[in-house]
């Protein structure tokens, strides 16, 4: 009489892939990364990633809403520049580019 198969492990969770020993003691999960070309989740990652860079080469690189009261500002002499604002600023860059 033939001994039942134990049915296979499954990992932590619902739903995980069965543990492989590797034979060291460990064990080594399959995670499907990276993906096989063709797959359908990397398809529509590359329709979006393309639909995100047409958005982006769409838009103008200047923003005139933003750029046109701050040179009214200017031209008028109303614009003030906040010096500890400036300074924190600079001070920030400096520290994080180094």
């Amino acid at each position: 009489m033939k001994k039942p198969k134990k049915p296979k492990r499954q990992g932590p969770g619902t739903g995980a892939p069965p543990a492989n020993h590797n034979g060291n003691g460990t064990q080594t999960w399959r995670v499907g990364w990276p993906p096989r070309p063709g797959a359908p989740n990397l398809q529509r990652n590359d329709k979006l990633i393309e639909q995100v860079r047409q958005i982006i080469a769409d838009a103008p690189e200047v923003r005139p809403e933003k750029v046109e009261p701050l040179r009214e500002a200017v031209a008028s002499g109303t614009y003030e520049i906040d010096a500890r604002k400036l300074a924190n600023s600079i001070i920030t860059k400096i520290i994080l580019d180094s």
